[in-house]
């Protein structure tokens, strides 16, 4: 009897056990319940525009300039080398001096030339004397004068290898074409040298000449003659030049033309392959619409600004001009008046609300 009691008040354990856990869940999930209901019935009203800084556009007089880099090339540069394959026997500058033009750099040495030269004028002296004993033949009739027309071709073609041995001596002397700085000397004295080594350089820095690029939509705003300022590093000084010419032809990769200019090199401290920063004034823009920099927002093909319009936020696709430190021209897209978005750029879209904390 005992036994089947037990065995009744197990079920009932059970029961109660899963009584207990209902009512205590109960307990935690209904007023959770009841207070996202009541969230649901009384809302509390939040403002879900995105604060903003604006910029509202007004036309302003542009100095208009284009600051660039180049590189200081010399004015006149030549590699000396020697036309001959010889041995050099003379050397008559130092590295680094003025060298004046035609002074003689190196001599080659010679001597086979000077023994073949001696060799023709000897030979030409013989024909001459054999031409003219001819000649007193041919007078009295004693000689063929066909005979005597191949002496005096013999002595023409003697003279004709004289002039071309001479033209060789000459090259024997290695002359500076300009007068200009002397580079390193990479010979010495006794060195045998073919025509594919350098011996020196020469490079004229009396006035130096500055490459430089432009944008391509600069292309008609530049003239002959105007004036540049740039500065190298080492120097504190701006030193300035005037455009001498272009390149014609457009860099295909930067969409840029290269101009060169000119300057002055007193105390020639204005060195070849140095770096410098270029700029080019061009003539002011009257009414150029500017807009801070942070306002610019980047696409895949051209660059784009928020605007704002009655509370929301418009994208407008816009063109570039001219740079800043801190602003950028807008050529079309915007006008004056304009109200352009300048802060939390990245969490616009088009169409969000905004709400304007500051006006600039």
């Amino acid at each position: 009897m005992q036994k089947h009691i037990q065995n009744l008040n197990k079920p009932v354990r059970n029961i109660s056990i899963i009584l207990i856990v209902v009512a205590v869940a109960a307990l935690i999930i209904v007023p959770r319940l009841l207070s996202e209901k009541k969230k649901t019935q009384n809302p509390i009203t939040q403002d879900s525009s995105i604060p903003i800084d604006v910029f509202i556009i007004k036309p302003v007089q542009l100095e208009n300039e284009v600051n660039t880099v180049g590189t200081i090339i010399a004015n006149e540069e030549v590699d000396i080398k020697s036309e001959l394959p010889r041995k050099i026997v003379g050397i008559y500058f130092r590295e680094g001096s003025y060298i004046p033009k035609g002074k003689v750099l190196f001599k080659l040495d010679d001597s086979d030339l000077l023994a073949q030269l001696r060799k023709l004028q000897l030979d030409e002296e013989l024909n001459l004397k054999q031409y003219n004993r001819e000649s007193q033949l041919i007078e009295r009739g004693l000689m063929n004068q066909e005979e005597h027309d191949i002496r005096q071709t013999t002595i023409e073609k003697i003279r004709a290898d004289i002039d071309l041995l001479n033209i060789t001596l000459d090259k024997t002397e290695i002359i500076a074409p300009f007068s200009g700085i002397a580079g390193f000397r990479n010979v010495s004295m006794g060195s045998l040298v073919s025509t594919q080594n350098i011996l020196t350089t020469i490079q004229d820095i009396g006035r130096v000449k500055i490459d430089f690029s432009i944008p391509e939509k600069y292309m008609s705003s530049f003239k002959k003659g105007q004036e540049i300022k740039f500065k190298v590093e080492g120097y504190d000084d701006e030193f300035s030049g005037t455009v001498l010419t272009f390149d014609p032809k457009i860099d295909e990769g930067t969409r840029s033309i290269i101009l060169r200019a000119v300057a002055s090199n007193n105390g020639n401290r204005l060195l070849p392959g140095s770096f410098v920063k270029v700029k080019l004034e061009m003539s002011d823009i009257t009414g150029a619409v500017m807009v801070p920099s942070e306002a610019i927002i980047p696409q895949l093909k051209g660059q784009s600004v928020f605007v704002y319009q009655n509370g929301l936020a418009a994208s407008h696709d816009v063109e570039i001009g001219i740079r800043t430190e801190k602003d950028v021209q807008i050529t079309s897209g915007v006008s004056p008046g304009d109200t352009v978005i300048t802060t939390n750029i990245l969490r616009l879209r088009p169409d969000s609300k905004v709400k304007i904390v500051n006006v600039n």
